[in-house]
């Protein structure tokens, strides 16, 4: 297995993992957790932006719109 295919497979896993453990959260839940998450960053000085969109991003086939909208506008508001 090439090296690319590892860290593919990785990230999938990764996802799984992160689905499972957030896909039985409500939204207030979600929308806490992400709160936290940024604080926690900032607090580190490791806060990314861009990052945090990424994510949001790759999560969103899981969330329903609503949640998702809310959640982006809560990351765009920290620009």
């Amino acid at each position: 297995m090439k090296l690319s295919e590892m860290s593919k497979q990785n990230k999938e896993k990764e996802i799984r993992e992160s689905y499972d453990a957030l896909k039985d959260c409500s939204s207030n839940e979600l929308m806490e957790r992400l709160q936290k998450e940024i604080a926690k960053q900032k607090k580190n000085g490791t806060f990314d932006y861009d990052a945090l969109l990424n994510m949001l991003e790759k999560i969103k086939i899981y969330l329903p719109d609503e949640t998702y909208k809310n959640m982006l506008r809560i990351v765009d508001s920290l620009k």
